[in-house]
């Protein structure tokens, strides 16, 4: 394959890499605009989130760093 056929299809794909971008760029625009802002949550809707969950000493050990023993 000689260098020029390479350096067009590497433009084409650069190409079409531009539109993807731009299209992406648009439909996130897009998702934006159609989803509704939703306003930041009070500490009061929190009520409930962490009920019947329990944290016990197991959970605590669990979380702990520890060096590994081979240093």
């Amino acid at each position: 394959m000689s260098i020029e056929t390479i350096q067009v299809r590497l433009n084409m794909i650069q190409m079409q890499l531009n539109w993807l971008e731009r299209e992406i760029a648009f439909l996130r625009q897009e998702i934006a605009r159609e989803t509704p802002a939703k306003p930041p949550r009070t500490f009061s809707q929190l009520r409930g989130v962490w009920e019947g969950v329990v944290i016990n000493e197991q959970d605590f050990e669990a979380s702990r760093l520890e060096i590994p023993k081979g240093l």
